[in-house]
C-alpha cells in the first residue's frame, strides 16, 4: 500500500513539472524617451496591473522608459494572441506622462487614472507581467499603481506630491518629498524624507507593517487608527488628545456617524498626518 503511494506522489510530481515545462513564453524590451521639462506643474501617472513599478528621480528634462513586457501561455496560438493584444501606452497628456497596460479586457479612466474591472470580456487565455522602470525629472508629481506581483518603488523625487498604490505588494518611497497619498492592502510601507511634508498626508496598509522616517524637525499631528495594531515613534510627545470626525452616513435624511481618533502632536503639530491599519504596526522614526 505504501509503495502506491508512493508511485501516485511521484506521477503527480512528474505531471507538475511537464506541465510547466510546456509552458511558452515571450518576452520584449520597450524604451521611449519623452521631452519634459523640469518642474513642479509637470507628473508622471504609471498604472500597472501585474508587474513591478521603479520610479528614480533625476535632475534632467526628458523621462527615460524602459518596459520589460512578458507573455506567458499554454500553446502558441494564445501566445501569439498576447502578443498581440497585449499593449503598453506611453504617452504625454498635457503637462503629465501616462504609461498603462492596454488590452481588450483592459478599460482605462485617465479622467479618473483607475480601471473599469466590470466588462463583458472573458478571461485571457494568456497570462502578462510589465515591469515598468522610469527615470524622470525630479520635481515632478508622481502617481504610480500596481495590482498583482509586483513592488512598488519611488526614489530621489522632490515634487510636491506622491501618490502610491499596491494591492498585492509592497511599497517603498525613498528620499522623497511632498504631500503623500499611500494605499497598501498587502504589503509592507516602508518611507524616508529627505524634507518633511507640509501638507496634510495619509498612510494606510491593511495588512503590513508601516516604516517611516521623518526629519528631526518634524512638527506634525499625528492620527492613529487600527485593530490590530499599534504605534511606536522615537520622537518627544509634547500632547495627547481624541479627534473627533463627523461624516454623513445617508444622503436621503441626513445622518452623522462620529469617529474617534488618538492623536499625538510632535513639535507645534504644524501639519495633520492620518496613519491607518488593519493588522500592522507604525513605526515612526527620526532621521
Amino acid at each position: 500500500m505504501k509503495q502506491l503511494v508512493l508511485v501516485a506522489c511521484l506521477s503527480l510530481i512528474i505531471g507538475i513539472q511537464t506541465t510547466k515545462a510546456q509552458q511558452k513564453k515571450f518576452t520584449e524590451q520597450i524604451k521611449k524617451e519623452i521631452q519634459l521639462s523640469n518642474t513642479a506643474e509637470n507628473g508622471l501617472v504609471v498604472k500597472n496591473v501585474f508587474g513591478s513599478v521603479s520610479v528614480q528621480g533625476y535632475n534632467g528634462d526628458k523621462v527615460f522608459i524602459e518596459v520589460e513586457k512578458t507573455i506567458t501561455a499554454d500553446t502558441n496560438e494564445n501566445l501569439e494572441l498576447g502578443k498581440e493584444e497585449l499593449k503598453v501606452k506611453i504617452f504625454q497628456e498635457g503637462n503629465r506622462v501616462i504609461i498603462h497596460p492596454d488590452a481588450p479586457y483592459i478599460q482605462f479612466d485617465k479622467t479618473n487614472l483607475r480601471y473599469n474591472w466590470c466588462n463583458n470580456y472573458d478571461e485571457p487565455s494568456y497570462g502578462h507581467k510589465l515591469n515598468i522602470k522610469v527615470k524622470v525629472p525630479n520635481t515632478f508629481q508622481i502617481v504610480v499603481g500596481t495590482v498583482n506581483d509586483g513592488e512598488i518603488l519611488v526614489e530621489n523625487t522632490s515634487g510636491n506630491s506622491v501618490k502610491a498604490e499596491n494591492i498585492n505588494g509592497g511599497i517603498t518611497l525613498s528620499n522623497i518629498t511632498g504631500k503623500t497619498n499611500v494605499n497598501c492592502i498587502n504589503g509592507p510601507v516602508t518611507i524616508t524624507y529627505a524634507n518633511n511634508p507640509t501638507s496634510a498626508s495619509e498612510y494606510y496598509s491593511l495588512n503590513g507593517d508601516i516604516n517611516i522616517s521623518y526629519q528631526k524637525a518634524l512638527s506634525a499631528n499625528i492620527s492613529f487608527k487600527s485593530m490590530n495594531g499599534e504605534l511606536f515613534t522615537d520622537f518627544d510627545i509634547n500632547k495627547q488628545y481624541m479627534k473627533t470626525n463627523k461624516k454623513t452616513t445617508d444622503e436621503n435624511q441626513t445622518k452623522y456617524r462620529y469617529e474617534a481618533k488618538p492623536v499625538v502632536q510632535i513639535g507645534n503639530g504644524q501639519v495633520d498626518f492620518d496613519f491607518e491599519t488593519l493588522n500592522g504596526n507604525v513605526f515612526i522614526k527620526k532621521i
